[in-house]
C-alpha cells in the first residue's frame, strides 16, 4: 500500500508535511538528500524545528548528530552535484526570517556544516566550531 493511503492521513500531510514544505521556497528533504543521514539529521532538526512544537527537543537532536558527524570523520556528501542553488535558497530564506536570530544563526549553523562537510576531516574542526556555538545559541534563545 503507498503510504499516501494510510488510513487517517490526508495526502498532503504524508507527502507535503506543513513542518518541512511550508516554511521555505524548498522543501527540506532537497536540502537532507544531499547528505548522509548523520549531516542530513542535524539540518532538518534544525530547519524544522520551529514548526513542529518542541523546539529545544529538536535542536538538542541537532546537537546529537552534529557530535556524532565530528567523531566520525567518514560522514559527509553524498551527493554534491546541485547542492548549490539548494543551499542558497536555504540561505536566503533563513535570512529573511522574522525571528532575526534564529535566521542568523541557523543560518551560520547551515553554512559551517556544510563547508565542515566539504572539507577534509583533519580540517573541519573550525567549522564545526562555529556550527556547535550557533546550535548552542539556538537552543539557549529556544529555551528563554
Amino acid at each position: 500500500m503507498p503510504i499516501s493511503e494510510v488510513a487517517g492521513a490526508s495526502k498532503e500531510a504524508v507527502n507535503h508535511p506543513s513542518h518541512y514544505a511550508a516554511h521555505y521556497r524548498r522543501e527540506v528533504i532537497e536540502l537532507t538528500s544531499h547528505f548522509d543521514f548523520t549531516t542530513g539529521n542535524a539540518l532538518k532538526y534544525v530547519l524544522r524545528c520551529r514548526f513542529k512544537g518542541r523546539p529545544t527537543e529538536d535542536l538538542q537532536k541537532a546537537h546529537w548528530y552534529l557530535n556524532y558527524f565530528s567523531d566520525h570523520p567518514e560522514s559527509g556528501f553524498l551527493k554534491s552535484e546541485g547542492l548549490e542553488p539548494v543551499l542558497a535558497d536555504f540561505l536566503t530564506d533563513l535570512a529573511n526570517q522574522k525571528d532575526q536570530l534564529f535566521g542568523e544563526e541557523a543560518g551560520r549553523f547551515v553554512r559551517n556544516l556544510v563547508a565542515a562537510v566539504q572539507l577534509a576531516p583533519e580540517f573541519r574542526a573550525p567549522e564545526l566550531e562555529a556550527a556547535k556555538t550557533a546550535l548552542e545559541t539556538l537552543i539557549k534563545a529556544s529555551e528563554a
